[in-house]
C-alpha cells in the first residue's frame, strides 16, 4: 500500500516541476527575468518602457513593421495577405478602403473603421504568437492573417 501512495506523490511533484518550467511568461516577464539572473534592469523595471530609445539604459530600439493594405469590394487588392512579425515587434496596419466597414483582428481584438476612401491605422506590439484572421465584418469577408512567430 505504500509504493502506490509513495509513487503518486513521487509524480504529483515532478508534474508540478515541470509546470513551473514550462509554464508561460509575458515577454515583459521574460525580460525582466533574465535581467534578474545577467545582474541587469531590465527595460520596465527602471521605469523606461519596454521598446523606449533609453541611452542610459543601453536598450535597443523595438523593430517596427508597416504594413499598407488596399481593400475594395471588400477584398484584399493590395498588400500582403499574410503578415508575418516576430514577437515584441511593433505593427502598425495602414487600411485604405472603398466602402465603410470594420476590420477586426481576431486573437488581439483590434478593431479599425473603415471609411471610403480614408486610411485607418491600426498599431500595436505583437506580444502574442500563432495566427491570427483579419476579416471584414460587414462584408463577412476573410482578408488574410497575421503570423507572429517567437522572437
Amino acid at each position: 500500500m505504500l509504493k502506490p501512495v509513495a509513487f503518486v506523490v513521487v509524480s504529483l511533484i515532478v508534474l508540478v516541476a515541470l509546470w513551473i518550467y514550462f509554464k508561460p511568461q509575458f515577454p515583459e516577464q521574460q525580460a525582466q527575468d533574465g535581467a534578474k539572473a545577467a545582474g541587469v534592469a531590465a527595460p520596465g523595471a527602471m521605469g523606461v518602457p519596454a521598446g523606449a530609445r533609453s541611452a542610459e539604459v543601453g536598450t535597443p530600439s523595438v523593430r517596427a513593421d508597416v504594413f499598407d493594405l488596399t481593400i475594395k469590394g471588400g477584398k484584399l487588392r493590395s498588400g500582403p495577405e499574410v503578415l508575418q512579425v516576430h514577437q515584441g515587434e511593433r505593427v502598425t496596419l495602414n487600411i485604405r478602403s472603398d466602402s465603410r466597414d470594420e476590420l477586426h483582428l481576431h486573437g488581439y481584438d483590434l478593431h479599425a473603421q473603415l471609411g471610403p476612401g480614408e486610411t485607418a491605422s491600426l498599431q500595436f506590439i505583437a506580444d502574442r504568437t500563432g495566427r491570427f484572421g483579419m476579416e471584414l465584418h460587414k462584408a463577412h469577408s476573410e482578408l488574410g492573417a497575421l503570423e507572429v512567430y517567437p522572437q
